[in-house]
Parts: structure tokens; C-alpha cells; sequence
């Protein structure tokens, strides 16, 4: 039998039943937030040539998506705050597998505007920060271990969606292709929002670990400044140096994201095979969520982050000199380590330098900035190419700012050996629902 009864009792062990279900339904929450993120790039071509628009113009609905998600965030945040999870992660499936349904219907540009980027932004918002703001107050036992087994949702997601929307597309059409995933979103997505019921009294002692205690050590921060406020955070560098770091380094990879495609494409590479590029990439950020989580326990998030970046930059310049599908799929394995990491980093940088009293307020600011680099990565790689009528520079784009957020992560303050503070076992106020 694959598990026996040691295997679960392991399982029990790190997390109860009831866990391990919250951590299932946000990785398949996650799986389709990202996975759908990631389909611009496969949509691009087919939508171009029916409609004559140009790369940068149909790139702009990627941006205008992104900022969707940045504005929205922390408003998706604060809603699910007050009124509980659920409710915000309904709303927002239903305005983002409408919007997936609705772009069967595209037959202009402010159509394709509106729903790929307006509603689908808005909708995504409201599902990716509830939920992830759902396991970190209802998962306190093993909380790094849980929110990297959700996370990895994003890149198996990726590794899924895009090689099965390559498939629709050349065997379907587009139209078809947006209608189908709209079902397998509904059918997905529904029964996992609603699996998300919290806790009417959080627990101070793990469950299924024989009673063993599961408090949530916490460490000091690393930046003084964590104890002033965020009108003093604002000031200091370290903020600055952080939230530059996510924006060029979204820049760098967003230019991949909406283009690698279009670029193994213009390489001769077929469609089917070039669609699958985005699926090697989720695979790889399938493999960055986890295993630079683990990296990052021994040698701390900053070093950690600092390899993530530099695995996703090395091998953005061999696009300029080669085409083989062999090496494309290194690069998309790399570029996809790469954001997966990054995707885990983050958090824990945020965590380190600043401590929990404040995570949620300054991990939603660097994600603004993310997004915002993702939005200006997407819409400035179809521009160049539509200026330049080819994809170096859009290429030169991505490898520069790669290099940006590097130096940018060498300038974060050294992480000194924080001290451990008391556990934390006192209950945290729950919304309903």
C-alpha cells in the first residue's frame, strides 16, 4: 500500500486532518491563481494574428492585470480581515471564472482589456491574499513548512494549465480554450473555498502530535526600526532596497513570463512545444518553492534570495545566441527556480527584518511593487519588440534588471543571528467565516 499506516501517521504528525485539508484547498487555490497568471504568453500569438494588434498592445492587458492585482491586494486582504475569508474568496472566484467565460466572447480590444485584465486582476486579488492570510492564522504549528506546501500550488499550476491551454488552442481555438478553462476553474475552485472554515478557537497545543505543545517560536527582528512604526520603516533604506529588489526583479522575469513563448515561436520552435515552455517553468518554480525554502533555513533569506535571483538571470542572455527547444527548456526550467524561490523568499525576508507585528502591512507593499515591475516587464517586452521588430532588446530588458535586483539584495543589511523571543501562544482573534 503506498501510505501504510506509518506514512500517515507521519503525516499526522506534522499536521491534523483537518490542516492538511486547509493546506490542500489553498494549494489548489494557488495552483489556479498562478497558473492562469501564466497563460498570457500562450493566448498571445493566436490573439494577434486574428486581430491584427500588436504585441505591445495585447501585452498591455498582462499589465493592466497586474496593477488590478497590486491596487487590490491589500484591499482583498483587509476585506477578508474583517468579514472572514470565505466571502472575499467567493466574490472573487466568481468575478475571475467570469471573466474566463466572458473572453469567449472578445471581439475588441477593450473587450480583451476588461476581461483578461480588469476582472481577472481584481478577481485574482481577492483569492491569492485571503488565503494566504487564512494559513498564516490558522496554521500556527509548522507554519514556514505549511505555507511552502501551499505555495508550491503556484508552480504545479503552471506546470498543468499551460501545456493543456497549448492543447485547446490547437485543437479547440482560443474562444474554446477560455470557455473550458472557465469550467475547470469553477469545478476547482468552489469546493476549495469552501473547505476553508477556520477555527472558532486556535489552538495553543498541536493536535495529532501526542499533545506535544505546537507553539510558533518567534525570533526579534533583524531592523531596529521594526519597533517605530511604519512612518520610520518609510524612512530608512532597507524598505527601499527591498521593494526595488521585487520590482526589477519582476521586471526581469515578467518579460519571460508574457514572451518566452512568442520568442521560441519566432525561434521556429511549434506552437504545442513552445506553449510547454510555460509548463517547465511551473515546474521549476514548483521546485524553487520548496527547495530554496529549505536552502534558506541554513544559510538565511538573504543569501538564499540572492541565488534564487542569480538563478533566473544566468541564462536570460543564451536566448540571443541559441534556439534549440532543449535549451529553451533549460531556460524556463532556471527562469521558473527562479520565481519560485522568489515567491518563498519574500515572506521570510519580510518576517526576518521586520517580525510578525507588521507582516502583513509591509509583505502587501512589496507586493505592490511587484507587481507593478511585473505590469512594466510584460507591456515594456512587447513594446521594444514592436519598435525593434525582434525580441534583443526586450531580452537585454530582463538581463539587466535580473542584474538590478542583485545588487539591489547585496545591499540589504547582514542578518545578524536574531534572538529568540518568547513563544507566542495566546489565540488570535478569528473573522467568521
Amino acid at each position: 500500500m503506498f501510505f501504510g499506516k506509518t506514512h500517515l501517521e507521519r503525516l499526522h504528525r506534522l499536521f491534523p486532518p483537518r490542516h492538511w485539508l486547509f493546506i490542500v484547498s489553498a494549494f489548489v487555490l494557488l495552483g489556479l491563481f498562478s497558473g492562469l497568471n501564466f497563460l498570457f504568453g500562450v493566448f498571445l500569438n493566436p490573439l494577434v494574428d486574428e486581430f491584427d494588434w500588436t504585441r505591445s498592445t495585447a501585452s498591455a492587458a498582462f499589465s493592466i492585470n497586474m496593477f488590478m492585482i497590486a491596487f487590490c491586494s491589500m484591499i482583498a486582504g483587509g476585506l477578508s480581515d474583517k468579514f472572514g475569508t470565505r466571502p472575499v474568496l467567493i466574490v472573487g472566484i466568481l468575478i475571475s471564472g467570469g471573466s474566463l467565460l466572458l473572453s469567449f466572447f472578445i471581439q475588441n480590444l477593450w473587450h480583451y482589456f476588461l476581461f483578461t485584465g480588469v476582472m481577472a486582476g481584481t478577481g485574482r486579488a481577492a483569492i491569492a491574499t485571503p488565503v494566504q492570510a487564512f494559513i498564516q492564522r490558522n496554521l500556527t504549528r509548522h507554519r514556514g513548512l505549511a505555507t511552502g506546501l501551499a505555495g508550491s500550488g503556484t508552480g504545479l499550476g503552471i506546470l498543468i494549465l499551460a501545456p493543456l491551454t497549448g492543447y485547446f488552442i490547437s485543437n479547440y481555438g482560443w474562444r474554446n480554450s477560455y470557455l473550458y478553462l472557465g469550467v475547470i476553474f469553477f469545478v476547482l475552485a468552489i469546493p476549495a473555498a469552501t473547505s476553508l472554515i477556520p477555527q472558532k478557537k486556535p489552538q495553543a497545543s498541536g493536535e495529532g502530535s501526542g499533545g506535544s505543545p505546537a507553539r510558533q517560536e518567534e525570533t526579534a527582528p533583524i531592523l531596529p526600526e521594526a519597533a517605530l512604526g511604519m512612518r520610520e520603516i518609510l524612512k530608512r533604506r532597507p524598505f527601499w532596497m527591498i521593494i526595488s529588489s521585487h520590482a526589477t526583479d519582476c521586471i526581469c522575469h515578467s518579460v519571460l513570463i508574457v514572451h518566452l513563448v512568442p520568442i521560441a515561436i519566432e525561434a521556429g520552435i511549434p506552437h504545442i512545444q513552445a506553449a510547454g515552455l510555460v509548463g517547465v517553468m511551473g515546474l521549476g518554480t514548483l521546485i524553487g518553492r520548496i527547495g530554496l525554502g529549505v536552502l534558506a533555513d541554513r544559510i538565511g533569506s538573504k543569501w538564499a534570495l540572492f541565488i534564487t535571483l542569480l538563478t533566473q538571470t544566468i541564462p536570460v542572455p543564451l536566448l540571443w545566441w541559441f534556439d534549440s527547444i532543449y535549451l529553451f527548456y533549460v531556460i524556463a526550467l532556471m527562469v521558473g527556480t527562479g520565481m519560485g524561490g522568489h515567491g518563498t523568499m519574500y515572506p521570510m525576508v519580510t518576517r526576518e527584518y521586520y517580525g510578525t507585528r507588521r507582516v502583513g502591512i509591509l509583505y502587501g507593499a512589496f507586493i505592490s511593487g511587484a507587481s507593478s515591475g511585473m505590469a512594466t516587464g510584460g507591456f515594456l517586452g512587447g513594446l521594444l519588440h514592436d519598435l525593434t521588430g525582434d525580441y534583443t532588446l526586450s531580452i537585454l530588458l530582463s538581463f539587466v534588471t535580473g542584474v538590478a535586483s542583485l545588487l539591489f539584495v547585496l545591499a540589504y543589511p547582514s542578518q545578524k543571528k536574531p534572538r529568540r523571543e518568547k513563544d507566542v501562544t495566546q489565540p488570535v482573534a478569528q473573522p467568521a467565516g
